[in-house]
């Protein structure tokens, strides 16, 4: 039974937890102020099951035993003070159970040791090697003691305690052993508590906040910032909202959104798992005097992380999708890119053209209103006018407007919109950029400015929904319009073309023998969860034989022309498109399917520098053109 003298200990470690938790806590909320819900079920869950962090199997099984670990054993030792009786089977079995929990949690504390001291290089952080010694220490010491108290009862082989009685085998018959160990466990375990907020295992409580305060809406929607008061962007750590702070607070550096990572993965200067630490570290520097530091005490953030990481990055959310605690990369990126370009104009050369096009003309490629319809000659569209009512709007987008086999496949979208007998029209003349590229180039004022202008033409219209061809577009009208009160209902392409073909107003009969496989664009599958679709698309053609890439789904790895790469040069390192079109090589296959007109243009360029003949990069319209 614990004395009042250990119950005193135990108050003054909890005290000391406190505390110091209380001054990591002041350190993320020094950041700006930024309205977020929590989701009390969604952390529930995720803490019970355990879902995201199982999607790497071992270590997420190992994980998963740590977790119940430090759950219930704290549980059944406080029950234990207070003498509460239960039947002898049920206590033996209780007694099991903990036993082979323990078990588990030694292995897997053995294991995440193991893996940290072979951890090398920079982005290897020996952190958790001290909480994990302690963490060995706590668990060794209760079997040292278990055993102990088996080899002095002398009961022989216990299935009750087997891997105690396995320590057993080898542990003295000492009385005075066993209260040591005793002692040595339970001061272990007062240390572990009262320094968690100081060691590597603070992520228990900052990780469950951060999956408390997790965005549960699209990944593809950057944050709304306001223009009119203060500085735009991030020059400073303190610049981040206390959520961006939380996130790095919460960081494992488990190197998960390194392994995903598309700048990474072909050599570019971007690690996400360095910038989340290179925010932590400027954070802790900034939390000196218990979290009341003003902004110019801050170090600048360029002083670690240089312009090449910040623009290395194409927002294509993998560093978010990958991360167990769901922790983005790229918010922080685009909030640095803010700064550059709207505070200090400092950005690529190559964007101020691309910027002044967007801005003169209302389109990527600088053509303007003039030839916005060319790419419908001789199709007789609809066209929105203030009388002239349409069940759906279809929006072209840039890409599909002006790029010279985008309107190629536009025109042939439309027709077989025509086919199937829906109700659509265009804007026309009318139609601007969604905005999508340049609020990725960081440049948000003229982003707002297309946006505001956007929502007011359609607000003015009658159409029930808008089909998009382009991702990008999809998800700036679905994900990002409804912050300037622009709510619409939004489809991109693929899922409309799979409903016309389960209600028969579609068919692909015609039989195409190719072996494919489909590119899944960052801002359909990742962002929006839209990758089931054009898969069953593909597989309603006769013939087709469908293989999936390693990276795909959520997973996919990007074409290299998000974030505003494709009006930018490319960063130190290889080429994304070809290091994407090398894997998807890999599958032998005939042709390269994709749904993003970005992607389209990307991979294709990859297969011709690459000399890939024979294989062609197709769009789903142009497959679906020829089966129908």
């Amino acid at each position: 039974m614990i004395t009042s003298f250990d119950l005193l200990l135990v108050a003054l470690a909890i005290i000391i937890m406190w505390g110091g938790l209380a001054r990591r806590w002041a350190a993320w909320r020094m950041g700006q102020a930024e309205v977020r819900t929590g989701d009390f079920k969604g952390v529930i869950t995720y803490l019970l099951g355990h879902k995201k962090i199982l999607k790497n199997r071992s270590i997420g099984f190992l994980h998963l035993i740590l977790f119940w670990g430090f759950v219930v054993t704290p549980i059944l030792v406080i029950i234990a003070q207070f003498n509460l009786t239960m039947p002898s089977m049920m206590a033996n079995i209780l007694s099991f159970v903990m036993d082979i929990l323990g078990a588990f949690m030694l292995l897997g504390t053995l294991f995440f040791l193991t893996r940290r001291l072979k951890a090398t290089g920079e982005r290897a952080p020996k952190g958790l090697l001290f909480s994990l010694i302690v963490l060995l220490v706590v668990i060794v010491t209760g079997f040292l003691a278990e055993g102990t108290r088996l080899r002095l009862i002398q009961t022989g082989f216990s299935w009750v305690s087997p891997v105690g009685w396995l320590f057993s085998t080898f542990l003295p018959s000492s009385p005075l052993f066993m209260q040591l160990m005793i002692r040595f466990h339970f001061f272990a375990v007062l240390f572990l508590i009262s320094s968690l907020p100081f060691t590597f295992m603070r992520h228990l409580t900052a990780g469950v906040l951060n999956v408390y305060y997790r965005t549960t809406g699209s990944s593809g929607a950057l944050r709304e910032v306001s223009l009119v008061e203060g500085s735009v962007g991030a020059k400073r750590v303190s610049d981040f909202t206390w959520k961006q702070l939380l996130d790095a607070e919460a960081c494992v550096s488990c190197g998960q959104c390194d392994k995903h990572c598309p700048a990474f993965l072909s050599e570019k200067p971007l690690s996400p798992q360095k910038v989340i630490r290179n925010i932590l570290e400027h954070m802790e520097k900034g939390n000196h005097n218990g979290g009341k530091a003003k902004n110019f005490e801050f170090p600048l953030l360029e002083s670690v992380i240089k312009g090449d990481e910040i623009w290395s990055c194409t927002i294509c959310m993998a560093c978010l999708e990958s991360c167990p605690l769901y922790i983005p990369c790229f918010d922080k990126l685009v909030d640095m890119r803010r700064n550059l370009v709207m505070m200090e104009s400092d950005f690529y050369p190559e964007l101020k053209a691309f910027l002044r096009a967007v801005e003169t003309f209302g389109d990527t490629f600088g053509r303007g209103k003039a030839f916005r319809e060319d790419w419908a000659v001789g199709l007789n569209l609809k066209i929105y006018k203030e009388n002239q009512q349409a069940e759906t709007l279809f929006w072209v987008g840039c890409q599909a407007t002006f790029h010279e086999r985008g309107r190629l496949i536009a025109a042939s979208l439309a027709r077989i919109f025509r086919t199937a007998g829906l109700d659509f029209a265009i804007l026309g003349k009318n139609e601007l950029c969604c905005g999508d590229p340049v609020r990725r180039v960081a440049n948000e004022y003229l982003f707002q400015r297309l946006a505001h202008r956007n929502i007011e033409l359609l607000n003015s219209l009658g159409f029930k929904r808008i089909v998009t061809y382009c991702p990008h577009c999809y998800n700036t009208l679905k994900n990002e319009y409804p912050q300037f009160n622009g709510k619409f209902e939004v489809v991109h392409y693929t899922e409309l073309l799979k409903d016309l073909l389960i209600k028969g107003q579609l068919k692909t009969t015609r039989e195409i023998h190719r072996k494919v496989v489909y590119h899944d664009p960052c801002y359909l599958a990742r962002a929006n969860d839209i990758h089931q679709d054009p898969r069953d698309i593909l597989e309603s053609i006769p013939g087709m034989e469908l293989s999936e890439p390693e990276y795909s789904r959520k997973d996919t790895f990007c074409c290299g022309a998000g974030g505003g790469h494709m009006w930018m040069r490319e960063a130190p390192g290889r080429k994304l498109n070809e290091v994407r079109v090398e894997e998807l090589l890999k599958k032998s296959p005939e042709m390269i399917i994709t749904s993003c007109p970005y992607c389209m243009v990307m991979l294709d360029d990859a297969l011709s520098s690459l000399g890939a003949e024979g294989v062609r990069c197709l769009d789903l319209i142009e497959l679906i053109q020829d089966a129908a």
